[in-house]
């Protein structure tokens, strides 16, 4: 994992970034702030969890997980997504905000799945799931009742 994160860390997305999004530094490190991904909201002073995170592709078309640690209350973490991620361009599909809050939102041939939980002494860690959309066939599992 620490490769994937050090290969992220060698991206150079720079300016066509949305002015809504600021770098991540890696957690334990001050000096390495890097933005892997473009196409949803990275609230600033996030310190990202590179042991759980895997971003595969464009930093506008990825795929994967990125897990992030957020100065912010799970609260105040879950109405910024509420809010940011429409501005990005995503569709909400539905929202549950409790102890541990998630977010499904929809873009074209893509589904974000946004998990938010809150920190034992202050923050929030954020989980965001990138993947393709199911367009049925493939991933269907069809069950048959027993005995019959």
């Amino acid at each position: 994992m620490a490769g994937a994160a050090l290969a992220l860390a060698a991206c150079d997305i720079g300016p066509q970034l949305p002015a809504s999004t600021a770098p991540i530094t890696a957690e334990g490190d001050t000096s390495a702030a890097f933005q892997p991904v473009s196409d949803v909201p990275i609230p600033d002073g996030a310190r990202l969890d590179s042991e759980r995170s895997l971003v595969l592709g464009g930093p506008d078309n990825w795929t994967g997980r990125l897990v992030f640690v957020v100065g912010e209350s799970s609260a105040d973490a879950f109405a910024r997504y509420h809010q940011e991620m429409q501005r990005f361009g995503w569709t909400l599909i539905t929202s549950v905000q409790a102890e541990s809050s998630v977010l499904t939102f929809s873009q074209g041939e893509r589904i974000a799945t946004i998990q938010i939980d809150g920190r034992t002494l202050t923050g929030a860690t954020v989980a965001i799931t990138m993947s393709p959309r199911n367009s049925g066939g493939a991933g269907t599992v069809q069950v048959e009742p027993l005995g019959e």
